[in-house]
């Protein structure tokens, strides 16, 4: 629990000053790089003494003495955030909150002093260490704190080292002076608050605490404080200089290297470093006291006109935005976790990576270089909340702040300047742009002009080196990518310097709940090697993980902490789920933005160029993928064999096609798949990269099934007509003698968070399907006729206080099925009245079932879920699985598990069930053992109750993903407006 106390006399002078002076720190060393070092280090985390206080001034007094009486404070892991315990529970330290834009505190104005709250949750550390005369002898000892968030006050032994701001970047206290041997006494004054927070302002849970490691570091006289390495690849040759102390010795043994510092040296027989092959070279510095490991790889970047350049050639970045997170621990993050997200990553063909919006524990970049993406590392700067208040006071443009900017990008470049997969360095995010922004790029330009800067906010083009936006319209990125202007968009791109600047967006298709739609659109335009070999870069999707914190029944989100402030689900908007589960947007992903694209065609196979293989890799050929291909009829292999693609270069193609039966059948289809052939750090051989699909019959067939010898006969409770009996409406209650829930239209789909508003939704695509009723529609019999051998039955669907509404008829006739049992066909027409302006959810008809039919097969798109605008990752065959899978689990529950193409589907119970064939069109499918309204109402996926019946849906149309709910929305070609609908399907007993 927060502890109340009295302020006390010697831990109060200058905390306030300290906390809200606008200088970023006192006491620390010169910032400098993270080196491996064979010098003595000790790790200092695991369990620390803690107490949580209302505010810096309520700290108990003497705490930092080293002999206090902690007895009173508890046991807390370092690192960790103190938040993140037990937060669903008892939250003895308080629990997390989660904001985008807005402060958790009230923002000055700039005629105003800084100022944050006296209620300022502040932490209590105290830590015992023993140190040995290694330490105490040594010519000087740091103590490295590399994340805390986001006032530390420091003290070991009682003397206070002075203060740092700056929550995820580095800093170094000098304490040779203050250890001791044997025992010794590190305390730790945390506090939430301070005018580092404006400067913090990401899109994130607000939490605080120690949360990287600590560490004491020996630093021998003569040692080696920092490098620099200098490591260029240029027309075939590589060059290295590395500076450091003069004297010391460097040698890269697997070359026959061996050197000085400050002196630049050709290497003849390296081979570069890129994000496909990073390839690194164990390197050693030395001076007589320490040797310093380094990992180097040899690259260089440039700008060649309007290209960004690496190693000579031209890279485009299939990348991600990407927040640390850990569903229990926050942002403290263990190398496992690190290396399980840039392994999901490669087998997803990720290949670069924004640190959004900081930069990350510093291990991470270590594990970058080895497993190759290309990193845009960002300063930890954010004040998207000046906004709301129209940038008055913004840090950037507030010369009071300058300092504590340049202090900022100043410890990002020191820190991680070493790394070959850095190619970039951002100043930061959303921060408007000022003359601060201008003197941070300066400052990097100036020391380490080897990499491009980037910052989205400099809207001038006056700044950075590359011209970035975010969630572009496709027609905007088209204007960029044709070099046109574009009458209405803001800023109007072609106009200025950006006319040669590279182009990337640094976000793009919003991946929040299901979705993101449009990745194949945005691929064409922006990413396709193919098309487009000058600026256009690709661009980096929000985000790779959900921020759910774990709740042990489910993942919880902004508002389920009692914050006064909150924006819900806004930070579950990842890739991957909380556990890290791959969403199917990251399956598309893969299947449209991957390093290998596939196309199969089944209609051109017998011409020979129905196989398509594109290599988007920038550098790398394709040697070391195999490429498999199955004919595979009605799910049964028939043939299999392996495609003769051979090392197809990077940015080529393959053509060719695969043997073809002279009898084939609509259920036909030539399966390929890319399948590694070796073991790699993130894979093992056989792993799928990525595959595709073709159906040797692309259209649908009429498939008439004879009419029976049935006709509907009127009863006095309605019609039968063969297996089905409908009620005095024309409503279908029965098959079989089976009870079914009336099929009725249905135009609504349980919002995903693409049609939902937010603040910073563009449109409000749910809100309008809402207010015409789409979830509230009521039926009504317009007329009942028998029709020769046919009932039609014309209903009107609209909602109360509208005047759009929709006709349908369906035509119901018995049929004769396998074996000659009967069942029903129905031919459903729909037909729209009035405006109708309302975007719609899906065009189809939904019915209930008995929840004991549960087990679902079926021919069609899967076995993932596919929509109209995410469909790649989905191949063609015959699928299985029972309901409760066919579920995809949004942290908060939508529309989900839709699929496509549907040729027969089954639904099946203990003693039965139910068989749909569809006829001359092939619909989608949903099956749920819940509505969509509950789907809708629900919060959270502990809401949601099987509600006794499995719940069909067979869509003639639906609607597409996008990515609104941070962008634009869907292209005009995906939208779905009112319009008549045809659907044909055969329902039977089993």
């Amino acid at each position: 629990m927060v502890v109340s106390m009295v302020a006390n006399a010697d831990t109060a002078p200058g905390i306030d000053a300290a906390l809200t002076n606008l200088v970023p720190w006192q006491g620390p060393v010169a910032p400098r790089a993270h080196l491996h070092t064979d010098a003595p280090t000790l790790d200092l985390s695991g369990t620390w003494r803690f107490q949580l206080v209302d505010s810096p001034f309520d700290a108990p007094e003497g705490f930092f003495d080293p002999g206090f009486d902690d007895t009173d404070f508890v046991n807390l892991a370092v690192p960790s955030m103190w938040q993140m315990t037990d937060p669903a529970g008892e939250a003895p330290f308080g629990r997390p909150a989660y904001l985008n834009v807005n402060y958790p505190i009230p923002v000055p104005a700039s005629d105003e002093d800084i100022v944050v709250p006296n209620e300022n949750p502040t932490g209590c550390y105290r830590h015992t260490f023993q140190v040995s005369e290694t330490f105490t002898n040594a010519d000087r000892v740091l103590l490295r704190f590399e994340g805390v968030d986001s006032f530390a006050r420091v003290w070991l032994n009682g003397v206070e080292l002075g203060w740092t701001k700056g929550s995820r970047l580095t800093s170094e206290f000098d304490v040779t002076a203050q250890l001791r041997p044997g025992r010794n006494v590190l305390a730790v004054a945390v506090s939430q608050w301070s005018d580092g927070t404006f400067l913090e302002d990401q899109d994130m849970w607000r939490m605080s605490g120690i949360f990287r490691k600590v560490t004491l570091l020996a630093r021998p006289q003569g040692g080696i404080d920092d490098l620099f390495v200098h490591a260029s690849w240029e027309d075939g040759a590589a060059k290295i200089t590395i500076d450091g102390p003069d004297g010391a010795t460097v040698a890269i043994p697997e070359l026959g290297v061996t050197t000085t510092c400050n002196t630049e040296v050709t290497v003849p027989d390296a081979q570069p470093w890129t994000a496909e092959t990073p390839r690194l070279y164990d390197t050693t510095v030395s001076t007589g006291s320490e040797t310093v490991s380094l990992r180097i790889g040899f690259r260089t970047v440039a700008i060649d006109g309007d290209v960004i350049i690496v190693n000579g050639h031209k890279v485009v970045f299939r990348g991600v935005n990407r927040h640390e997170w850990d569903p229990h621990t926050g942002r403290t993050l263990d190398e496992e976790t690190m290396r399980a997200d840039l392994e999901l990553m490669k087998r997803h063909g990720v290949n670069a990576i924004r640190t959004s919006h900081y930069p990350p524990d510093a291990r991470f970049l270590d594990l970058c270089d080895e497993y190759g993406v290309w990193v845009l590392l960002e300063c930890d700067l954010e004040t998207h909340g000046f906004e709301w208040g129209g940038w008055d006071g913004n840090p950037t443009g507030d010369d009071r702040w300058y300092d504590c900017l340049l202090n900022r990008v100043q410890r990002t470049v020191e820190r991680d300047k070493n790394h070959p997969s850095i190619i970039g360095w951002s100043m930061g995010n959303e921060s408007h742009c000022g003359e601060g922004i201008r003197l941070m790029n300066d400052w990097v330009k100036h020391r380490d002009p080897s990499r491009f800067t980037h910052y989205e906010g400099d809207h001038a083009h006056t700044i950075s080196d590359v011209w970035t936006v975010m969630y572009p319209r496709m027609e905007w990125v088209e204007a960029v990518r044709d070099r046109t202007v574009m009458p209405g968009a803001e800023p109007v791109p072609q106009t200025g310097r950006e006319l040669g600047l590279p182009f990337f967006m640094c976000e793009f298709a919003h991946a929040m709940g299901n979705g993101p739609g449009e990745l194949a659109d945005y691929e064409e335009r922006c990413f396709d090697p193919h098309f487009h070999r000058d600026r256009m870069h690709g661009g980096f999707i929000w985000e790779w993980i959900d921020h759910g914190i774990d709740t042990g029944r489910g993942y919880a989100y902004g508002g389920d902490f009692g914050e006064v402030l909150h924006d819900r689900n806004f930070v579950c908007d990842g890739l991957v789920m909380p556990d890290r589960t791959p969403s199917p947007g990251l399956l598309e992903f893969t299947a449209t933005m991957g390093a290998v694209r596939i196309e199969v065609d089944g209609s051109r196979l017998r011409a020979g160029d129905g196989i398509t293989v594109i290599n988007r890799l920038d550098f790398a050929d394709l040697s070391d993928l195999e490429f498999v291909w199955q004919l595979v009829d009605d799910g049964k292999v028939t043939d299999e064999g392996v495609l003769d693609i051979g090392a197809l270069p990077a940015h080529q193609s393959w053509t060719g096609s695969v043997p073809v039966p002279d009898e084939i059948s609509d259920r036909m289809v030539v399966v390929v798949e890319a399948r590694l052939v070796e073991d790699t750090i993130w894979a093992q051989a056989g792993h799928v990269v990525t595959r595709a699909s073709g159906l040797l019959i692309p259209e649908p067939l009429p498939r008439p099934c004879p009419p029976a010898s049935s006709h509907p006969r009127r009863d006095g409770s309605g019609w039968v007509l063969g297996p089905a009996r409908f009620d005095r409406r024309g409503r279908l209650v029965e098959l079989g003698g089976n009870g079914i829930v009336t099929p009725v239209l249905d135009l609504f789909r349980a919002l995903i968070d693409n049609d939902r508003a937010s603040s910073l939704a563009r449109n409000n695509i749910g809100g309008s399907a809402l207010a015409a009723g789409l979830d509230r529609l009521v039926h009504t019999t317009v007329s009942v006729r028998e029709e020769g051998d046919d009932l039609v039955v014309v209903t009107r669907s609209a909602a109360a206080a509208a005047r759009d509404s929709m006709t349908t008829t369906w035509s119901w006739q018995a049929v004769q099925v396998d074996e000659g049992s009967e069942g029903i066909h129905l031919d459903l027409h729909v037909e729209p009245h009035g405006h109708w302006p309302a975007m719609l959810g899906r065009i189809g008809v939904t019915m209930g079932l008995p929840d004991e039919w549960s087990t679902v097969s079926w021919f069609g798109l899967g076995p993932t879920e596919n929509y109209p605008d995410s469909q790649h990752a989905a191949t063609w065959g015959r699928w299985n699985s029972d309901v409760a899978s066919l579920q995809t689990p949004y942290v908060m529950p939508q529309e989900n598990g839709l699929r496509q193409g549907v040729h027969e589907l089954t639904i099946t119970g203990p003693d039965g069930g139910l068989h749909v064939a569809a006829d001359g069109g092939w619909p989608a499918f949903a099956v749920r053992p819940w509505t969509s309204k509950a789907l809708f109402s629900a919060d959270h996926t502990w809401d949601l109750e099987p509600d006794g019946h499995t719940w069909l849906t067979l869509d003639a149309l639906s609607a597409p993903l996008g990515s609104t709910s941070c962008g634009p929305m869907p292209i005009m070609s995906h939208r779905l407006y009112a319009r008549p609908v045809d659907l044909s399907l055969t329902l039977s007993l089993i």
